[in-house]
């Protein structure tokens, strides 16, 4: 977790989730200094943890500010954290005379002594329902699940999930699927991808690295994490998502996603492309498409939504594709490499920062 490249400041990185868990609309937030690519201590400058009550109020259960926490102690904030006010002061003290500055103070003090419900929600979240894939360029097929996981049940349903990705994706005759690992036949929770090829006289097991393309492996790994997604909620995270999957895979997917008889729980795919091909206003609202502009000064990043522009500006008939390249919406840089190509004599005091520091005797 480093801080911004380019910013000679030390000013804080802020970090918020709001989410539910089980009914309840949580928002958590902190602000952490550290220094960039230096092992020296973090300090933890501020953390919140509040609850969303109705449509808009909200009660915080705590604040803190540098080293001193403040437990909320209102009816409101009791009757979630169930302490009476008396203990709750006593508690606090003892708290702010042992808090860690470099420690969140909800992984710590608040999930052991305060509140190890609330805790366990924003905990379990970021445990149970937030998966993140953000790395495809190495194809990664041996797995290791936890053993309190594994079961003949859910084995069973990940290879149905895979076999009928596989099928429905045309990927070929192949069958694909998880089996106990060769390599290490002693440990069940380490699970290896093969690919069954048969011919008229028999089958064919080979490790699925060997034989299937990164755009299969990754979308099979998509296919494990539906499974959970579909059945319990969460949020998928995906960096690239369309990288080496063909769009009308892509769209299908989006498409479960969209589908209420299948996403039952309210399952969430956020990702991000190079491809324009998906601003589509078939496919996605006005709020759901959001565009990343760098500042030329700062080169800070700067995230927007189309709907931001306003209905005026953007229209749900308008074709959002050909409006981007227009340049309407930003977030699409003008390159000429041209010059590149083009031999001339390079002069030191063009380029600066190319001199040779050192001297060779």
């Amino acid at each position: 977790m480093f801080p911004f490249a380019y910013n000679d400041d030390d000013e804080p990185m802020y970090f918020e989730i709001e989410f539910k868990d089980k009914g309840v609309h949580l928002i958590y937030g902190f602000k952490v200094l550290s220094k960039l690519f230096k092992r020296g201590p973090r300090k933890i400058v501020s953390e919140n943890l509040s609850v969303v009550v109705g449509k808009s109020k909200t009660v915080k259960l705590f604040e803190r500010s540098n080293n001193r926490i403040s437990i909320m102690k209102n009816k409101k904030a009791l009757s979630f954290i169930k302490l009476n006010e008396k203990l709750l002061a006593e508690l606090e003290e003892r708290i702010n005379s042992n808090l860690d500055k470099s420690e969140l103070f909800l992984t710590g003090a608040f999930k052991s002594i305060i509140s190890n419900e609330f805790a366990e929600s924003v905990l379990g979240f970021f445990r149970n329902n937030l998966f993140v894939v953000s790395d495809f360029t190495l194809k990664k097929t041996n797995v290791t699940i936890p053993n309190e996981n594994i079961s003949r049940e859910n084995f069973f349903a990940w290879n149905r999930m895979l076999d009928g990705f596989v099928k429905n994706a045309d990927f070929g005759p192949q069958s694909i699927f998880f089996e106990a690992s060769k390599a290490d036949k002693d440990d069940a929770s380490k699970l290896e991808l093969v690919s069954l090829y048969k011919n008229k006289s028999k089958g064919m097991v080979i490790p699925a690295d060997l034989m299937e393309s990164r755009g299969t492996l990754k979308l099979l790994d998509f296919a494990i994490h539906f499974q959970t997604l579909f059945a319990h909620g969460g949020v998928f995270v995906l960096d690239e998502f369309d990288a080496a999957i063909h769009p009308e895979l892509i769209k299908g997917i989006i498409a479960l996603f969209h589908n209420q008889t299948v996403n039952v729980n309210g399952a969430q795919l956020v990702f991000t492309t190079h491809n324009p091909i998906y601003l589509n206003n078939k496919m996605f609202r006005r709020d759901q498409i959001k565009f990343v502009e760098k500042d030329k000064d700062t080169f800070d990043s700067v995230l927007y939504s189309l709907a931001d522009f306003g209905s005026i500006d953007v229209r749900n008939d308008q074709n959002y594709l050909i409006n981007y390249f227009k340049g309407r919406y930003g977030a699409l840089p003008f390159i000429d490499f041209s010059k590149l190509l083009v031999e001339y004599e390079t002069k030191e005091e063009e380029y600066p920062n190319l001199r040779p520091t050192t001297k060779r005797k």
